[in-house]
């Protein structure tokens, strides 16, 4: 994904593979907090739940972005600032 210029987005950034590492899932529950890895590789749009293979990763807002989520976010932040 081509990280053009989106300085007009705000709070949007674009994430390296880097980001995503030695991550974990944390589920709270009664008494206990159990801690889950999640593998490196599995990066997942938090619109559509979609498989992310290409870097940089839109995020918005802390949620990453498929490239086809993102493109549905730019256009309608577009029609919002055209009201």
């Amino acid at each position: 994904m081509e990280s053009e210029s989106f300085e007009k987005i705000e709070d949007l950034e674009f994430w390296d593979e880097e980001r995503f590492k030695n991550r974990s899932l944390k589920i709270m529950g009664g008494p206990k907090i159990v801690s889950i890895p999640v593998p490196d590789d599995v990066i997942l749009c938090d619109f559509c739940n979609a498989q992310i293979t290409e870097f940089p990763v839109a995020v918005y807002l802390g949620n990453a972005l498929c490239p086809k989520c993102f493109r549905e976010l730019k256009e309608d932040l577009k029609k919002g600032n055209q009201r």
